[in-house]
């Protein structure tokens, strides 16, 4: 018996020996805070920036894709360039776009015309800011400062949306370099101007293409900032009248008729009109002038009393998001307005100056409409 008591006793402080050593079976707390080495879920890739808690903007996306339907009237989407803009917007929203081209000057008295008598074709108008200002002047458009890709910080953008226009009724989604180009089998390397002054030697005397001044806003607008900022004066716009320039229609004769070898200089087209012409193995390329190049704006407006004004605000919103401003400026070559997407301009078009320069629209206008009247009609015109 005693024996039996001794290995009871042995056997239970063997037992409390083991249970000592084993660890406790309870669950860690669970922790409220991500682990430091998992990465969060990445967020999904959409065509703007646009907050979740924005419930205003989610019902505008919604009521846009009802309406289902954009129409706009496009001096720069033409051919591929809209085929491929609209269907990228249709890709990511389902809603079928119909865009009209022509000229800027066309669309200003249609949409007057429209609006007099009540049926309103267009949602959006895409022109020069000038003519977009125009229809802004006669009443005829709505701001678009609300819409959320605006809220983004400044270092986003290369140019400003709201450069032209502070209330949101024209916002800019394409910049154009007003650039002087040579004929590169006409002039040889490193005789090319170095400074638009450098034009008034005698060599380049008669040699030299110019968008008329009668016809062409880019007769003027060429150097109506760069005067308005002190690179150039009035005094040298008289003495280039002397040079016995070739006038021809527009910016685009200008790309044109140096393309064909009509004269060694171009002044000026844009990097745009110069596009296809470059494409296409045309002995062209684009000029850096020292007292810079002037940048001329087109701007994208809403129609008042357009027929889908919830799309027209989505579309606004997607061609100045990332995906929208890489799709257009692709497939039309150009720099875009927004820092992050690609410049896709040809490499003869990158003249790349030492400065850009920019005037805001309304002060433009009233300079272009004053310096058109009183030094290219005065001096070149009579």
């Amino acid at each position: 018996m005693n024996r039996l008591i001794v290995v009871s006793v042995v056997f239970g402080i063997l037992l409390m020996l083991v249970l000592s050593c084993t660890p406790p079976t309870t669950s860690p707390p669970v922790s409220t805070s991500p682990s430091v080495t998992q990465a969060p879920a990445a967020a999904p890739k959409t065509a703007s920036v646009v907050a979740p808690e924005d419930a205003a903007w989610q019902k505008v996306v919604e009521a846009a894709r009802k309406e289902g339907k954009l129409s706009i009237y496009s001096f720069s989407m033409i051919a591929d360039v809209a085929i491929v803009t609209a269907k990228a917007f249709e890709n990511r929203y389902g809603i079928n776009v119909d865009v009209i081209g022509g000229r800027g000057a066309e669309f200003v008295e249609r949409i007057k015309t429209e609006q007099r008598v009540g049926q309103v074709v267009a949602d959006i108008m895409e022109a020069s800011s000038t003519h977009t200002l125009n229809i802004k002047m006669a009443g005829g458009t709505v701001s678009s400062k609300d819409i959320p890709v605006l809220r983004e910080k400044k270092d986003v953008w290369r140019v400003d949306p709201l450069s032209a226009d502070s209330e949101g009724h024209l916002l800019i989604q394409r910049s154009m370099h007003l650039v002087p180009w040579v004929n590169t089998n006409l002039v040889k390397s490193g005789q090319e101007p170095k400074a638009y002054r450098d034009l008034l030697k005698s060599e380049w005397k008669g040699k030299m293409l110019f968008p008329d001044p009668a016809l062409s806003t880019g007769a003027y607008n060429v150097f109506m900032p760069l005067i308005d900022r002190g690179y150039l004066d009035n005094d040298f716009v008289r003495a280039l009248k002397g040079q016995d320039l070739k006038f021809v229609p527009g910016t685009r004769d200008i790309a044109a008729g140096l393309s064909r070898g009509e004269a060694q200089f171009g002044l000026l087209a844009t990097d745009v009109d110069a596009a296809p012409f470059v494409k296409e193995g045309a002995p062209i390329k684009a000029i850096p002038m020292e007292e810079g190049i002037s940048i001329n704006l087109s701007a994208v407006t809403r129609v008042k009393n357009g027929p889908h004004p919830n799309a027209a605000l989505l579309f606004m919103n997607w061609i100045l998001g990332p995906e929208g401003q890489e799709v257009y400026s692709k497939v039309i070559g150009l720099a875009p307005v927004r820092n992050g997407v690609g410049d896709f301009r040809h490499p003869a078009a990158q003249a790349n100056p030492k400065r850009l320069v920019l005037t805001t629209e309304e002060n433009a206008q009233k300079q272009a409409i004053a310096f058109r009247d009183k030094i290219y009609v005065d001096f070149w015109r009579k």
